[in-house]
């Protein structure tokens, strides 16, 4: 019941869709039975600080029974919930004192509270895992945001893979048919790679295995895939020995290093583009301006819970301000709601990028706020 299959931007804009005021919830669950009291506790503290906020009885009570069917469990728990439904729920698995979302959160807006749960999603960008020995592979696609794979196994054409074949004049030979066969499997391996790169639009391909069908995998990668995904190799194979929890671990490991260097990536093309002419903005005024005439190709806020400033929007993404707007005529009226909140609601909704940066992050654009737009 707990986890997530993957974060989609579909499910998010229809979150946008609600039209009313929805109670966003980040609660640490309790893997252990003997302490969940505690984020019983826990939970009542938020839902007392959600009616503070107006929140209606059938809505804290509809979170309360999510909250009782995810304990006992480990991760973090997001909720999001209006008129007494849950209008969508994940759990978004990880330590949260070692990533994000970090501790509890509740609050109630016009628009819901999305930051942690975008945060966490790009700490865990596309990624295949193949591991890989010399008669073919096992392949597992993880979307962006995406904790269920979609498994895959590969098995070469060829099952002459043994090369300890005869001595004497035999020898040369029979290596040379062995390599062949291990080098026709990688080119089957390196074409089912490359249809399920593309299939998630992983950002990043783990190898396990073999190191020598490695070689030949890599080999027969299209330059296309070399260039645009992070290579990167970890231990265990493909026979079943008890490496899989470590590899596991390894693979988080590696996904939240990738995480990390495109966040760098991304603050290093921002400051080059700080320049005159170039494509950043930052700041409250030219961020929402570019977002509202749907400019922008990646959004990039910071996730300060202190933030109190507002924005306000309307039905159409277009309608965006950091300025109350004038009487509107009938039907035309705009909500308030939280500066980035909005912001967000308007790059979802226009196919935006949103990078959700921690609060101080070395970088960030000023006032907390800025933007990469697209090429003219």
């Amino acid at each position: 019941m707990g986890s997530t299959t993957a974060i989609r931007d579909d499910v998010l804009r229809n979150l946008f869709d609600h039209g009313g005021p929805m109670c966003s919830v980040y609660l640490r669950l309790e893997p252990r039975p003997q302490l969940e009291d505690d984020a019983r506790l826990r939970w009542r503290a938020l839902a007392r600080r959600l009616s503070a906020q107006g929140a209606d009885s059938a809505t804290l009570d509809a979170l309360a029974r999510r909250v009782d069917a995810e304990l006992p469990g480990a991760g973090t728990l997001a909720a999001f919930a209006a008129d007494g439904e849950i209008l969508y729920a994940a759990v978004l698995p990880g330590d949260p004192d070692a990533g994000r979302p970090a501790g509890d959160s509740a609050v109630r807006g016009a628009l819901p509270h999305l930051q942690p749960l975008l945060a966490w999603r790009q700490d865990h960008p596309a990624h295949v895992l193949a591991v890989i020995d010399r008669s073919g592979a096992d392949l597992e696609a993880y979307p962006l945001g995406g904790t269920e794979p979609i498994r895959r196994t590969v098995e070469g054409p060829d099952d002459e893979i043994e090369r300890n074949a005869p001595g004497g004049m035999s020898q040369a030979r029979f290596q040379r048919r062995a390599e062949d066969s291990w080098e026709h499997n990688a080119v089957r391996v390196a074409d089912a790679l490359t249809d399920t790169v593309s299939g998630v639009s992983a950002r990043v391909v783990l190898l396990a295995g073999d190191v020598r069908a490695q070689q030949y995998l890599t080999k027969h990668l299209p330059e296309r895939v070399r260039r645009e995904v992070s290579l990167r190799r970890i231990s265990g194979g493909r026979a079943p020995d008890g490496s899989g929890r470590s590899r596991d671990a390894q693979v988080e490991e590696e996904t939240r290093l990738a995480a990390e260097e495109l966040t760098v990536g991304l603050l290093r093309r921002f400051a080059e583009e700080r320049a005159p002419g170039g494509r950043a903005v930052e700041g409250v005024q030219p961020t929402l301006r570019a977002l509202s005439e749907g400019r922008v190709d990646t959004l990039v806020v910071t996730d300060d819970p202190e933030d109190r400033r507002s924005a306000w929007f309307g039905s159409s993404p277009a309608e965006l301000s950091d300025r109350r707007p004038a009487p509107a005529p009938a039907g035309r009226a705009m909500a308030r709601a939280r500066l980035a909140d909005a912001a967000i609601r308007t790059a979802v909704l226009t196919g935006s990028d949103v990078r959700v940066l921690p609060a101080g992050a070395e970088g960030a654009p000023s006032h907390g706020i800025g933007a990469l737009c697209r090429s003219t």
